[in-house]
């Protein structure tokens, strides 16, 4: 009988090879087994749905973002309150009757400045031009505890270059807004506008928008309201005074006006702005402003014929600060400026086609100096002048 017989140099078969031909079998036997029966079906939708998982993770959460907006209204909403005024108004005169009157009510929001009753609005909301004010009220809002309480209120004070005035209730402990540093506002960032649209029955109505611009100057009537914020929040008659509103629930401005003809252009006060004159209303009643006391007309290369033809004379620069009037013992005087003389640079900062008067003046405090370069018809001067409060 023939024997098999092992060279006992012959090498064994190793371990590892076994192994890798038992996972590739193995790995054959679970791709049948997917295949041919649901376990297969069940693991594909597991994954599934851990991907679309995974997806919307990774995008911004629209129920998070309505959830934040929500809290913010409900936070901010105590400290939003309604101001309506009521006005006396001469009709017509009857020579037997003697004068026809009539009640006229206007409407606007506002907000609690501080938790001791004073408010603030916008001064277009309680002034009125073609009659007397007889009544101020504040009603609060009906997410307070005093559930919409009405409380007759006084004016503390009125500022019409910012259009802002602080009026006074006889209430305690109410819920004051917080304030955001509205240098750090930025384009695009979320706006939340409420207020008094229309009527009384919408209190507290919600916008929201972003904001779309900023420094913006809008002129309203002969006035000028510089650096506002501009937003495509919705704010329309009666949201006047009323708060706009950052993502985190801070105020970073006062509304105040919508753009003539046209749809999401409105305008809100700076908060820094708003604040700085509410203080200011409170403690002294009115506003105290850096300036040099003087009244000029600014002129460029694109109006100084007109200026020319005004004046009857030929001016030696064709851009500056022409001088039409100095106020008695103000800053301006005390240096001896006097009308008809020409600023031409301000701090070497030359003037032409913007006025730079106003922006270097509202930069500057009280008691510091700016460096004039004047003409006195054709004769340069330097004058160095002291900044006043005014």
């Amino acid at each position: 009988m023939n024997r098999f017989i092992f060279d006992s140099h012959e090498k064994k078969i190793p371990i590892i090879m076994v192994a890798l031909i038992a996972g590739i079998v193995g790995a054959f036997l679970v791709i049948i087994a997917l295949r041919f029966t649901s376990l297969g079906e069940k693991v594909t939708l597991k994954q599934a749905e851990k991907r679309e998982s995974a997806r919307l993770s990774s995008q911004p959460n629209l129920i998070s973002s309505e959830q934040n907006i929500i809290d913010v209204v409900q936070a901010v909403g105590p400290s939003v309150v309604m101001i309506t005024s009521t006005n006396i108004v001469v009709e017509n005169y009857d020579f037997f009757f003697g004068p026809e009157v009539a009640n006229v009510q206007s409407l606007g929001s506002g907000v609690v400045f501080r938790s001791d009753g004073y408010i603030l609005t916008n001064y277009h909301v309680i002034k009125n031009s073609s009659g007397m004010v007889a009544k101020i009220v504040v009603v609060l809002s009906k997410q307070t505890d005093n559930s919409g309480k009405a409380y007759p209120a006084k004016i503390i004070g009125v500022d019409p270059q910012t259009d802002l005035a602080i009026l006074k209730i006889e209430a305690q402990n109410l819920p004051s807004l917080k304030w955001a540093n509205s240098n750090e506002v930025q384009v695009g960032q979320t706006a939340i506008a409420i207020g008094n649209p229309l009527a009384e029955n919408l209190q507290n109505s919600v916008t929201v928008g972003v904001i779309s611009a900023m420094g913006r100057t809008l002129t309203t009537g002969n006035s000028q309201l510089r650096n506002m914020l501009q937003t495509d929040a919705s704010i329309n008659p009666g949201n006047s005074g009323g708060p706009l509103i950052d993502s985190k629930g801070l105020l970073i401005g006062i509304n105040t006006a919508i753009a003539a003809h046209s749809q999401g252009i409105g305008f809100a006060i700076p908060s820094n702005t708003a604040k700085y004159v509410a203080d200011q209303l409170i403690k002294k009643g009115h506003v105290t402003r850096p300036g040099l006391g003087m009244v000029y007309i600014h002129f460029s290369k694109k109006n100084y014929r007109d200026l020319e033809n005004r004046l009857g004379f030929k001016l030696p620069v064709q851009e500056g600060l022409f001088i039409i009037k100095v106020l008695p013992k103000s800053p301006a005087a005390t240096v001896g400026m006097r009308p008809g003389d020409i600023i031409t640079e301000i701090n070497n900062n030359v003037v032409q086609a913007q006025d730079i008067y106003k922006g270097i003046i509202a930069n500057s405090k009280v008691g510091s100096k700016l460096k004039l370069t004047c003409y006195r018809g054709n004769r340069l001067k330097k004058i160095t002048v002291k900044i006043g409060e005014l």
